[in-house]
């Protein structure tokens, strides 16, 4: 029994010290791909891990050929030596001042990265305790805050280990929303790989514990060695007189430490034990200084090629050591806090520990020669009878079972379960032995903590509705669903009461019910009459709990419950900050149904959340139509003040037009006196000259020979000549005497003083006013050469119109048109290109032989089309992009140099032809070739004075 017990123990030590270490390399990957940096110090208060996104971070590299000392006194000093000297000390105090307390703890320092500059890092912990409470160091994780707005807060460690809080909510303030999905499922993956570490190493505790106290009551000698026959672990028990220098043995090769008459016998055993992985025992004698002995050897095999030698003394006085033994290890067994029990292959019980009757309440007896069969939850018996099955076929270890086991009170309780065979000598399975422990606290506790994670879930998720979006008819909707869901009730609804009525009310909002029920909402809405108690107690503020409503004392308010077919009830009301009222109702209509407090606590918690949202959504509300408000009437102001500032360019334009005109029209009417004066004497001086001229021919003709005085004088004066040149000076006056009357004119037509309001007028004149007054512009000078002007004219009627304004329409797009090809005439010359495409007739330019453009021209043509009159005014420039073309009619909007140009000719003419005139104006260009604005106006409109 010793050493089949022995080896079990033994066997299950290494398989969960590997799992250990499985879990331990498991948990490094999973640590490894987090996106965090994380650290783990022991109980000792010593750093004793550092996943690779730390280490990366600092740039350290571990040394993997250090012992376990050097190597633990080598993290601690990667800590120390990564933190900024002047954070050294403080973090150390928060650290051990936590550590004293095992309590969480956050602090900042500046770590230094790899580029070796520090960086802000918000440190966050949380203690470690396994699984039987006891404290074991702790876990903490680094986030770089120096890319972090000030602000952001972070989530305790204890929140992200904790199934039941918002930590995924909270998360995504930190960073961007991708990431706070991954970082959320790596930290639950650490902590599941840290749970199922701590569990499996309180399994080895507990294992190794017991497998101490055999030792300590075993009386054979115990060895355990690797496939070489290296002695691993040794205990002597009661045989002392065995001739082996035991204290020296660890670690050295069992033929060193076993006499040689017998060494060869071992080694040849341990050979067939690993090729049979079956146990093999024989006897030997030993001749000792007080006689002979002998000694019985039982080799068992171990996983991972590990050996035990059980070695017993077979005299007299050793064998009732091994019973003495033997009683004392049953003793252990029968006294242990977990049942132990044996199966027969048939499923009998042939043997139980005496705490069955502790644990269950039924008596050894009572047991002992029955079935598992009756004892196991009817729904867990084929769990059961297949792991049986799995272990009487495979003989091979199983993971461990969990089912529920009937107490003699008739209540259930859960178990957990590991079994094993029992082999005779020849290796035929005789029955089942096995260990269970009672897991019903821990199964409850989990229920607590899934319905208590169910009831944080759907906080959170109203929570996080109420974050994310502010509808509340959305919030509302969503929480009635979820709590039916939740409840697993027949109903659930909302009501509101509309206290805002002559006759107050309550009005159903939302309903989740099932299929099968009716919808309250399509029925007539309920007064306070017919449910005064509960309209009564809703409104001031109180609970309604209702278990049972035939129990109900109020024959109103059973009545009115009745009718909807409720047969519980409860009711929690909502109060908010801006007076409104409302009620969560929870209904059940199959019978009896308590209301459990973590509910009600549940719907408490409901109703502050939903009374916050609707305070928020009001809020948000009113701060909407505050914010709309103010932007309309910023727009109001903006469009205000651009209406102001374009009403003071055009009354400033207006204004330089008025005294342009008045200085135009004075200065024509000084003009015209003299020159009317002139024009009008020219005819009268040619005649008076021509008379004189024909005396001096007749003084010429009867004064001959002259006298000596008058010929000299005659030809002193040069009187031939003077006879031919003073008509052509006569005619010369003349004709500039007609060319100022001309210009006169034209500037009388352009100003249009004498003419005000739309009176019929000739486009065609206003033009050539325009342009005789720009004439001196389209000259050739240095530099540039003479524009050219291509007049194209339709056959217009008089056109109703401003005639003056519509004279400042085409001046400013001709002084446009020529300030353009000024500009853009030397950048031509200097650029050598090809002559560009003119706009005007889409036909080359002439071009000299150094290929550059000759005659820069501006072609201006008018038509008539329907009802309207068009004007087109195109030049052969540079033309002009998509993004200014569309601002070219925008106030104050200029391409030219400061100084040349306001940015009002083109807002101004736009106003004039679309406004004034109700007709368009539109500008047809693309860079390099050209531009043409077409001006289009009615043919006729209303005459005004």
């Amino acid at each position: 029994m010793f050493s089949k017990k022995v080896q079990s123990y033994v066997k299950q030590i290494i398989v969960e010290e590997e799992e250990i270490q499985q879990d331990e390399k498991v948990f490094c990957q999973q640590a490894d791909i987090a996106p965090l940096m994380i650290w783990m110090s022991g109980c000792n208060a010593l750093y004793c891990y550092f996943n690779s996104n730390w280490l990366k971070f600092t740039r350290t590299h571990l040394t993997t050929a250090a012992s376990a000392s050097a190597r633990e006194e080598e993290i601690g000093n990667i800590w120390t030596g990564s933190v900024h000297p002047e954070d050294r000390q403080r973090c150390e105090d928060i650290y051990l001042k936590a550590f004293a307390m095992h309590d969480s703890f956050q602090r900042q320092y500046r770590l230094r990265g790899t580029d070796g500059e520090y960086r802000w890092i918000l440190d966050t912990a949380a203690p470690r305790f396994a699984a039987d409470g006891s404290f074991v160091g702790y876990i903490g994780y680094c986030i770089d805050l120096t890319e972090v707005p000030i602000g952001i807060s972070e989530p305790s460690l204890t929140d992200i280990c904790s199934p039941s809080t918002n930590f995924s909510s909270d998360l995504r303030k930190i960073a961007e929303k991708k990431r706070a999905t991954e970082l959320t499922k790596a930290l639950e993956q650490l902590q599941a790989e840290i749970t199922k570490r701590q569990a499996v190493e309180a399994q080895l505790r507990q294992k190794t514990s017991e497998f101490a106290a055999i030792l300590q009551v075993l009386p054979d000698l115990y060895f355990r060695l690797d496939a070489d026959g290296s002695i691993l672990d040794y205990k002597q028990g009661l045989m002392e007189s065995l001739d082996i220098p035991l204290g020296e043995c660890q670690g050295k090769s069992l033929r060193e430490c076993l006499p040689t008459a017998v060494s060869d016998r071992f080694h040849q055993a341990i050979n067939q034990v690993l090729e049979t992985q079956y146990e093999v025992s024989f006897e030997y004698t030993l001749a000792l200084p007080e006689g002979k002995n002998n000694f019985e050897a039982r080799l068992l095999p171990l996983p991972d090629q590990q050996i035990i030698i059980l070695v017993r003394q077979t005299s007299d006085n050793i064998q009732a050591a091994f019973i003495e033994g033997d009683n004392k290890f049953r003793s252990i067994v029968e006294n242990a806090n977990n049942i132990i029990f044996a199966l027969t292959l048939e499923g009998i019980f042939s043997y139980v520990s005496p705490n069955w009757t502790e644990i269950f309440g039924h008596e050894v007896a009572e047991v002992e020669g029955k079935s598992f069969v009756p004892f196991v939850h009817p729904d867990d018996v084929h769990i059961c009878a297949n792991y049986f099955q799995r272990i009487l076929t495979t003989s091979e270890k199983q993971d461990a079972i969990e089912y529920r086991v009937k107490h003699k009170n008739g209540s259930w309780r859960w178990h957990t379960s590991n079994s094993s065979v029992i082999k005779d000598a020849n290796g035929n399975v005789l029955n089942f032995v096995g260990i269970c422990h009672d897991t019903t606290e821990r199964k409850q506790a989990e229920v607590a903590l899934r319905e208590s994670a169910q009831r944080e879930a759907l906080l959170n998720r109203l929570s996080n509705q109420i974050r994310a979006s502010l509808d509340l008819n959305y919030i509302v909707e969503t929480a009635v669903q979820e709590i039916r869901n939740l409840f697993q009730i027949d109903r659930c609804a909302f009501f509101w009461y509309r206290q805002d009525t002559d006759l107050p009310y309550w009005e159903r909002v939302y309903e989740a019910k099932s299929s099968f029920f009716p919808s309250l909402l399509n029925q007539q809405e309920a007064t306070n009459a017919e449910i005064e108690l509960i309209a009564a107690k809703t409104l001031n503020r109180e609970i309604i709990r209702i278990n049972d409503v035939e129990a109900v004392s109020d024959c109103t308010a059973q009545q009115f419950l009745q009718d909807f077919g409720f047969t519980a009830f409860m009711s929690l009301p909502v109060h908010t900050q801006s007076g409104e009222i409302g009620t969560f109702s929870c209904s059940s209509c199959s019978g009896l149904r308590p209301w459990l407090d973590s509910e009600v606590e549940l719907l408490q918690a409901v109703t502050v959340q939903l009374a916050i949202a609707i305070d928020q959504a009001k809020l948000y509300t009113q701060s909407r139509i505050a914010a709309q408000t103010a932007q309309d009437k910023a727009q109001q102001l903006g469009a205000a003040l651009l209406e102001l500032q374009q009403t003071q360019a055009q009354l400033i334009q207006a204004e330089k037009m008025s005294s342009l005109g008045q200085l135009v029209a004075g200065i024509a009417h000084e003009i015209n006196n003299p020159v009317n004066f002139i024009y009008g004497n020219i005819s009268h001086a040619r005649e008076y000259t021509k008379d004189l001229l024909h005396l001096v021919d007749l003084y010429q003709q009867n004064d001959c020979p002259p006298k000596p005085e008058i010929d000299q004088q005659i030809y002193a004066i040069d009187l031939d000549f003077l006879k031919q040149d003073l008509p052509k000076i006569l005619d010369s006056m003349d004709m500039g005497a007609e060319r100022i009357r001309q210009i006169v004119l034209s500037l009388r037509n352009f100003s249009r003083l004498d003419e005000d309001g739309t009176k019929p007028v000739d486009i065609h004149e206003g033009i050539d006013s325009t342009l005789l007054l720009l004439q001196n512009r389209l000259k050739a000078k240095s530099g540039h050469p003479e524009i050219q002007v291509i007049r194209d004219y339709g056959n217009l009627p008089a056109v109703m119109c401003h005639a003056g304004h519509m004279n400042q329409v085409f001046m400013n797009l001709l002084t446009n048109a020529i300030d353009v090809l000024e500009e853009s005439y030397p950048a031509r010359r200097r650029s050598r290109r090809e002559a560009p495409m003119s706009l005007v007739n889409n036909t080359e330019q002439k071009t000299d032989d150094q290929r550059q453009m000759t005659f820069p021209q501006i072609h201006i043509r008018s038509l008539i089309q329907e009802d309207y009159v068009i004007i087109r005014i195109a030049d052969n420039g540079p033309g002009m992009s998509e993004e200014v073309r569309k601002r070219l009619f925008d106030p104050f909007f200029t391409t030219k140099p400061v100084g040349k140009g306001t940015g009002m000719g083109l807002s101004i003419s736009y106003q004039i032809v679309v406004q004034k005139h109700g007709g368009k104006i539109q500008c047809i260009s693309a860079p390099g070739e050209g531009a043409e604005f077409v001006v289009i106006i009615p043919l006729k409109q209303e005459p005004s004075t």
